[in-house]
């Protein structure tokens, strides 16, 4: 129950073709889930609600102006 098994667990969907089908096939959330569970991720709706909220922080941070200060000055 992690964003570690999160990332695990997406990256067997974009690494195989038969977890990419059957993750397709998956009508909601809970068949996700149950899914990831089957195939040795343990992740739950707590970890899918934390990772859509973490992926939405960090694609903001890619797009705002305040990203750039927190970067160290180009030479």
């Amino acid at each position: 129950m992690s964003r570690e098994a999160v990332s695990d667990f997406l990256h067997a969907i974009e690494h195989s073709q038969r977890v990419r089908h059957a993750a397709a096939s998956c009508r909601n959330d809970e068949e996700l889930i149950a899914l990831a569970n089957q195939l040795g991720f343990f992740v739950n709706q707590a970890d899918l609600n934390q990772d859509s909220r973490d992926s939405a922080i960090t694609e903001w941070f890619e797009v705002s102006h305040i990203s750039s200060s927190f970067q160290p000055p180009r030479a």
